[in-house]
């Protein structure tokens, strides 16, 4: 076993299973290119994943998610955190299950393929980013509240028009706050916007009664 993939193994799976060619390098002591080389090697091996240049996963780990990969595709400065349809499904709000990991953030950000998953990217205001919290006991990504997430698609279908369109049949949970989605939507700076978007959760609220 070479040096990188002790290092893997004995101190960078204790904290997660994805992780960049610059932390395998610094836990094992080696240079950036040697990390690099090695875990090209380990790759062909199939003992480890390449995400994209200079992230890598193991995918076979148990604590392994195509969704905790989501922190990587941002710069380090910059908020990111799934919602829209993706929020929904994981919140139990609809069944339909997203081809693609649907992402907010405040960077500028092209959609992804990797061998992990698929990443679609939407740009937000600063002051509509909030409204999200770790996922689960592990905390490796943050998930939007079934509120926000839903704020989330009813903005960007007055955006975007018939890319979110359509809303999949929604079961609200227990708790549901209604109040809160209709503060999201005052802080909608645009005012032909926010009347868009109250336009659009009103037809909502009679649709579901």
């Amino acid at each position: 076993m070479n040096k990188v993939a002790g290092a893997i193994l004995r101190e960078q799976l204790p904290r997660s299973p994805i992780f960049t060619t610059a932390d395998a390098a610094r836990l094992a002591g080696v240079a950036v290119q040697d990390a690099s080389r090695s875990l090209s090697r380990m790759a062909e091996d199939g003992l480890v994943t390449a995400v994209r240049q200079g992230l890598w996963a193991l995918t076979g780990h148990p604590d392994f998610s195509p969704y905790a990969v989501v922190p990587r595709l941002v710069p380090d400065d910059a908020e990111a955190y799934v919602s829209l349809l993706s929020a929904l499904n994981l919140h139990g709000m609809i069944e339909q299950f997203p081809r693609r990991i649907q992402v907010v953030t405040t960077a500028r950000r092209t959609d992804l393929e990797t061998p992990v998953g698929s990443f679609e990217f939407h740009r937000m205001a600063g002051p509509l980013i909030s409204g999200f919290a770790p996922y689960g006991t592990l905390r490796q990504f943050d998930l939007a509240t079934p509120e926000k997430a839903l704020f989330d698609l009813l903005y960007l279908s007055a955006q975007k028009g018939r890319r979110f369109g359509h809303l999949p049949e929604l079961t609200l949970p227990d708790g549901f706050a209604a109040s809160e989605v209709d503060g999201w939507i005052e802080r909608i700076g645009n005012v032909l916007l926010r009347g868009a978007v109250r336009e659009r959760w009103e037809a909502l609220q009679s649709r579901l009664g």
